[in-house]
């Protein structure tokens, strides 16, 4: 390992390499792309991303068959009115070939650095790790699951995620998949960056999602600052910088205040995505989405909206009921409405697909949810 200097011929975008990747027999011409310089070809350009893209597929694969665990969460975008800047419309992210390519090459560079970084410097190293799930959440879930006919096998991230993959391709319902992974991220703990010490197990390295050892963060100095610390321990590992990062005391300072600062901006992140959403259906006026039951409650019911990822709550004061019961069989909690519109009786348990109505509420930066009632047979 050592020092290096790259110099691009070719600055692509994700949208230009996931061209070439579903274009693979295409003849390719130099307006395709943006300027390559230094004389390469685009033929060299092109093959270059498909051999790139072979090499990650079999990177993912060998992480899979190790254990890793992948939960995704829909991730909302949303366009601007240009005039007023106002939210006028929302996808939801699509994670594309080309993204998990780079994806696959970051993780094995940082991955790499951790093991150099962890050597060198033992016992003041600045490392990420993932504890496993809490035992009694994950249990809860497994319960619940159970109690609704879904049988899960928890035992490590290798098995959650080989059960995930199998189960999409004989979920009862379309959208059980999804609740699924949302039910299995209650229990995860967030990945923390965290200084190594002496005398330490090394058992408390372990990051659970990704099932490896060691990891840290390398490849995003621009933007993370546990990134640059890493950097300069890899230099000074290396003997072309001599930094100290202060002691096992100052790295361990440096990695609580950069977990307060992570969680801070995830939860920031939230909020903003919700007063987006909020302000978006404002925009739009009240939609009626199709969701999923992922939580029962005495007076109320919580939903996954499938379209969009996000977890509403229905209230059964504001259904419109002649009476509601609730009653819990077995870990199978159970919701019993009587609507008075049509007089038709619904059972609410998890996984049982609805319908809501989502509105603004008057101050226009929060909404509300309403459970519609069902189309009698």
């Amino acid at each position: 390992m050592g020092r290096t200097v790259i110099r691009s011929c070719v600055k692509m975008a994700y949208g230009d390499a996931q061209q070439i990747i579903e274009n693979s027999v295409k003849a390719w011409d130099t307006a395709d792309l943006p300027p390559i310089s230094d004389g390469h070809s685009i033929s060299n350009i092109v093959q270059s991303v498909l051999n790139l893209n072979k090499i990650a597929v079999e990177l993912r694969r060998a992480r899979q068959d190790a254990g890793a665990l992948r939960l995704d969460q829909p991730k909302l975008t949303f366009t601007l009115n240009p005039e007023t800047g106002m939210p006028n419309g929302c996808v939801v992210y699509e994670q594309k070939e080309s993204n998990k390519l780079i994806e696959e090459f970051m993780l094995l560079a940082n991955t790499s650095v951790a093991k150099a970084v962890y050597t060198a410097f033992p016992h003041d190293a600045l490392l990420r790790r993932h504890a496993k799930p809490d035992e009694k959440v994950l249990d809860d879930v497994t319960k619940l699951c159970s109690g609704n006919g879904i049988k899960m096998d928890t035992s490590s991230s290798g098995a959650l995620q080989a059960f995930l993959a199998g189960y999409r391709d004989r979920e009862r319902v379309p959208g059980e998949t999804q609740i699924l992974t949302s039910l299995l991220t209650r229990p995860m703990k967030l990945a923390e960056y965290f200084c190594t010490s002496s005398g330490e197990d090394e058992k408390k390295y372990w990051h659970y999602a990704l099932s490896i050892p060691l990891y840290t963060h390398f490849t995003s100095p621009i933007r993370r600052y546990p990134d640059v610390v890493v950097h300069r321990l890899l230099a000074a590992s290396l003997g072309i910088d001599d930094f100290s990062g202060g002691g096992a005391d100052r790295i361990g300072k440096i990695a609580l205040h950069c977990n307060d600062m992570r969680s801070a901006a995830k939860r920031v992140q939230e909020m903003s995505s919700e007063l987006f959403f909020s302000v978006f259906i404002k925009e739009c006026g009240s939609i009626v989405e199709e969701g999923m039951v992922c939580g029962v409650l005495d007076k109320a019911a919580d939903v996954l909206l499938l379209r969009f990822g996000i977890t509403v709550r229905v209230y059964c004061e504001q259904m419109g009921l002649d009476a509601w019961e609730y009653k819990k069989v077995g870990y199978k909690s159970v919701l019993n409405l009587n609507w008075k519109k049509g007089g038709v009786s619904q059972v609410l348990t998890v996984f049982v697909p609805v319908h809501v109505t989502i509105e603004t509420k008057e101050d226009g930066l929060k909404y509300a949810a309403f459970l519609n009632p069902p189309v009698s047979s």
